[in-house]
């Protein structure tokens, strides 16, 4: 099964960062979560799919990682 999931940061703190993420095929099913820098732990802030939420948060704990947290990045597979 493809993926492309696009995720839209929609705040981000000193603290923390929340993104908005969907799959382009079910634009409808729109999740939230919450990277905490400080514990570096990824929470769903609003449920979407755990599928969805699983290639969002990896995204986006990769892009922390390397020390940059984007506007805008995607999980393409």
């Amino acid at each position: 099964m493809a993926f492309y999931i696009l995720i839209d940061k929609v705040l981000e703190t000193e603290s923390e960062a929340l993104y908005r993420f969907y799959d382009t095929a079910h634009p409808d099913e729109v999740g939230e979560l919450r990277l905490d820098k400080t514990s570096e732990t990824i929470e769903m802030t609003k449920p979407s799919r755990e599928v969805f939420f699983n290639r969002a948060a990896t995204k986006i704990a990769r892009h922390f990682r390397e020390g940059s947290l984007p506007d805008s990045t995607c999980w393409a597979s």
